[in-house]
């Protein structure tokens, strides 16, 4: 999947050409923009763990797990130093955490709620300004994502993404 195509058919969705935008495109809308970031997080995450090999890469993005990744991405938004990230990064600055890195984290916990909401809630109607702001929200993931990738910080981020819950183990 590709992230971009996924954020601008949200952006069609609250758009339509010569209508408006039915009852049903909105929540379609916002689903479509968590999934522009879930699948630029896969995707840079399986580019670090598999540099270079396009089937295995494939292959490590299905092994991304929601629930795994926003319990993640909320110990980032919830601690200021870098959760998981010891002793990778030991060398770098703990009191100066990467704020986009953060940003990117709250991101998709707000996406996924949102999602979860549009999908689900029977009883809330998505609002056009809503799902407007949330396709923002995810586009300005998208680029700090983009911004920030290569990043040391980063690379342990999306590592933890996919393999957090193993790391956390003892024994």
């Amino acid at each position: 999947m590709n992230a971009a195509d996924l954020l601008q058919h949200a952006r069609r969705l609250i758009a339509p050409p010569n209508a408006a935008p039915t009852e049903a495109d909105l929540p379609c809308a916002v689903s479509a923009a968590y999934y522009a970031l879930f699948h630029a997080l896969t995707t840079a995450g399986a580019q670090s763990v598999a540099p270079g090999n396009r089937p295995l890469q494939n292959q490590v993005t299905r092994a991304f797990n929601h629930t795994a990744m926003r319990k993640v991405c909320d110990a980032y938004v919830q601690t200021p130093a870098r959760p998981y990230q010891q002793p990778a990064l030991a060398n770098l600055n703990p009191a100066a955490p990467n704020l986009r890195l953060s940003g990117i984290a709250e991101a998709f916990a707000e996406l996924q709620e949102a999602r979860h909401a549009a999908d689900y809630d029977l009883t809330q109607r998505v609002k056009i300004f809503e799902a407007a702001l949330l396709i923002g929200l995810a586009n300005a993931a998208l680029l700090d994502l983009a911004a920030i990738q290569f990043l040391p910080e980063t690379q342990v981020f999306l590592t933890a993404l996919l393999l957090a819950d193993r790391w956390t183990r003892r024994g």
